[in-house]
């Protein structure tokens, strides 16, 4: 496997003397595990390491232990990558204990669900801190450099020439043990490990799982909510009989709902929590100011936002006038003294964890989800993630998000694989974004009650790229899930037939799930259905397959879509997400044939509520769009104007793609007379167009940009971006 480098005589003084210590498995098995520690960890929690590797060749998963100084993540890829190709016993997963290099990757946002930070910042902040620099060998990296702060950060390029998609062949996962003032991070390691290998001595039944949803999540739509939950009873069907437990809280359940959510999460026999909400690397975001339509809760939630917009701040009496005189409120509701600052400051701690109440307190659900931004930011000296699962509860394993994260995604994707005695690492290396990792011991598992007969987890790695194997799962018969996850091996290992086999799933499945992943899948197959594929989805009864169509439009841009666009922009516009999305797709239609199209869309349904206001506001988003887009391109083609903020603007279309304004990216991408990071900058853009109508003539302009007469620089963007839209 060829791992791009500038110079590999910058890595030389990286690269450590003595071979690292390898300990091979001591059982056979059909699929083989790693332990990656480095030697300080090893010498601190030798037993505790060697007992866990014990545990797990108990169960038949033969485990390598690798113990070095580890100068380099090359060293470590380059084991990863010899044990993949032992065809006897392939690699299926690792975990790196300990102070590990950690890869930070650059020119790769496309990768991530959210991030899409200018990489003109200081680096820590504007590179992705990801391990799926040893997870998916396939991808191709420049080496960078070593950061000079922290010299466990490499920071690495996503080659031109690399894959530009995700498609993690192994898992992997962290146990980096928290540095907190007055605790012995290598005391946290020993007493974690001891606390996995118990759990591994048990057999675990996944029949107690709570979902939580936070403050500002996916709008707060209650359709989306509902939709979640009939979506888990398919996927997780006997946790739905009687027996087990399932419960489903919101931020509004009480309030405030900070103590009742640690109180659910120390409860001792949970196995599964599912969080939605926002983060921050040491912040779970859990609740907003009390609702309510009562006078006294409606004035005082008044004055707790004034008081927050006056607090620390400068010129605090002409602020005062500004919000008395905006607002219409009196001066009495603008009071601010020290007793009041405090008191809010409590009231302000009050409504979301923070991890000093994490770390003491037992968390107990064995399996965590954190779909929220940074949770899982295990670069940092602590982060929530590693929290739960060192603290003093049973949580075991944990996943989340190293930088900021996306909510309209499938957070839930194959979740139901969990029943049927798939290891966490196995489900988690299938819901990879760049910033996605799972934080703990990734070869937990719970009893296959689903398919006892059947070992799935050992098949997804033996039987990876067998489409007869992955034929026979996708059946009808199959759960759900299963089904779902036999769609995208053979998706993904090209099966011929595939395309017709998503849109026969998309119309006929009864599962929301397998739908969704049908839908997913035949997004990037190009296929002349899609059209009807998205008039089917808009449709569907599964409100997030109708978030996805709609945001699948968008993405597409064709004029074809305009009338189920319509349709779905009038009959289901009290979905509030469906609704969101669909009107910020609608900005990216050519906007003379949009307006044609509402105006024939409300005068055909004169019984819409409110129907003339509602075109007038349609249509006024029109006008403002098409402004900002004039507005934007005069800005870009001034070059009086600061460089930096030119630049700014051409990167505000990697996020919403103008599908009409790609000729004007693509004429400003090969004018020689722009300045050289505008060009590479508009390339780098039109790389996210990947399912536009446009993508022919980006793929043109890409095949011309790689003539050996261009610079380099654009030479580069141009492959990045030709091989993204052809793997997409």
């Amino acid at each position: 496997m060829k791992i791009k480098m500038l110079l590999f005589a910058a890595l030389l003084p990286l690269i450590s003397a003595a071979a690292p210590q390898i300990t091979r498995p001591g059982v056979k098995s059909p699929t083989t595990f790693a332990i990656f520690v480095d030697d300080k960890s090893y010498a601190e929690a030798a037993q505790e390491i060697n007992d866990y590797r014990a545990v797990l060749e108990a169960e038949g998963l033969g485990t390598y232990l690798l113990v070095d100084e580890w100068a380099s993540p090359e060293e470590i890829r380059s084991q990863i990558v010899t044990m993949i190709g032992n065809r006897r016993a392939p690699l299926e997963g690792v975990v790196f204990i300990g102070e590990i290099p950690i890869p930070m990757i650059r020119d790769a946002q496309h990768l991530t669900s959210a991030f899409k930070a200018s990489q003109d910042r200081d680096w820590k902040s504007s590179s992705v801190p990801s391990d799926r620099y040893y997870d998916d060998p396939a991808l191709q990296f420049d080496f960078l450099r070593q950061d000079d702060e922290n010299p466990l950060y490499f920071y690495y390029s996503l080659a031109p020439e690399s894959p530009q998609y995700i498609a993690s062949q192994i898992y992997s996962a962290r146990i980096r043990p928290p540095k907190r003032e007055g605790s012995d991070p290598y005391e946290l390691l020993r007493n974690y490990l001891r606390k996995v290998v118990a759990a591994h001595h048990e057999a675990n039944t996944l029949d107690n799982l709570f979902v939580f949803r936070g403050h500002g999540y996916n709008s707060e739509a209650l359709e989306a909510w509902s939709g979640e939950q009939v979506s888990l009873r398919e996927q997780l069907p006997n946790l739905f009989k009687p027996g087990n437990i399932v419960r489903f809280y919101d931020f509004q359940s009480r309030w405030p709902m900070k103590p009742y959510l640690l109180e659910k999460m120390s409860q001792p026999d949970v196995d599964v929590a599912l969080c939605h909400h926002h983060g921050s690397p040491t912040m779970q975001y859990i609740t907003g100011y009390k609702n309510g339509s009562d006078i006294n809760t409606s004035i005082e939630n008044i004055r707790l936002y004034l008081r927050s917009m006056l607090t620390g701040r400068k010129n605090i009496e002409e602020r005062k006038a500004y919000f008395i005189e905006l607002y219409g409120v009196p001066e009495a509701w603008c009071e601010l003294t020290d007793s009041l600052i405090q008191a809010d400051s409590i009231f302000n701690h009050m409504m979301d964890v923070h991890i000093e109440d994490i770390c003491d307190q037992p968390m107990n659900p064995r399996f965590v989800m954190f779909d929220a931004c940074f949770n899982g930011s295990f670069h940092r000296d602590d982060c929530i993630a590693s929290s739960y699962i060192f603290g003093p509860g049973n949580t075991i394993v944990a996943q989340g998000n190293t930088v900021n994260a996306l909510q309209d995604k499938w957070p839930d994707r194959y979740i139901g694989l969990l029943d049927c005695g798939v290891r966490i690492g196995q489900w988690g290396c299938h819901v990879h974004y760049l910033e996605t990792h799972l934080i703990g011991d990734p070869t937990y598992r719970f009893v296959n009650r689903t398919l006892p007969a059947l070992d799935l987890g050992t098949r997804l790695t033996t039987r990876r790229n067998d489409n007869g194997c992955w034929l026979r799962l996708v059946n009808k018969g199959m759960p759900a899930d299963v089904e779902a996850i036999a769609l995208r091996r053979l998706s993904e290992n090209g099966y011929g037939k595939i395309a017709d086999l998503l849109y026969e799933r998309l119309q006929n499945s009864p599962y929301g799930s397998v739908r969704l992943e049908a839908l997913t899948l035949f997004a990037g197959k190009h296929d002349p259905r899609f059209a009807e594929a998205l008039r089917i989805a808009s449709n569907d009864p599964y409100e997030l397959i109708r978030r996805m169509a709609a945001i699948y439009m968008g993405d597409c841009g064709d004029d074809a879509l305009l009338p189920i666009a319509m349709e779905t922009l009038t009959d289901d516009d009290l979905s509030a997400r469906v609704r969101f999305q669909l009107e910020n797709s609608l900005s990216f239609f050519n906007q003379e044939k949009l307006a044609e199209a509402l105006k024939r869309e409300y005068a055909a349904k004169p019984y819409l509520y409110n129907g003339e206001k509602r075109l007038e506001q349609q249509l006024n988003r029109i006008k403002s769009t098409e402004g900002r887009l004039e507005e934007t391109f005069a800005y870009i083609a001034d070059s009086t104007n600061k460089l930096s903020r030119r630049k700014s603007e051409i990167t505000y279309f990697r996020n919403y793609p103008h599908h009409d304004e790609a000729p004007k990216l693509i004429a400003l991408a090969e004018d020689p007379s722009y300045d050289l990071e505008l060009r590479v900058a508009a390339v780098e853009a039109l790389g996210w167009f990947s399912i536009s109508w446009q993508r022919p003539a980006i793929e043109q302009m890409c095949e011309r940009l790689l003539d050996e007469k261009q610079p380099e620089a654009i030479r580069k963007e141009a492959l990045r971006t030709l091989n993204r839209l052809k793997s997409y």
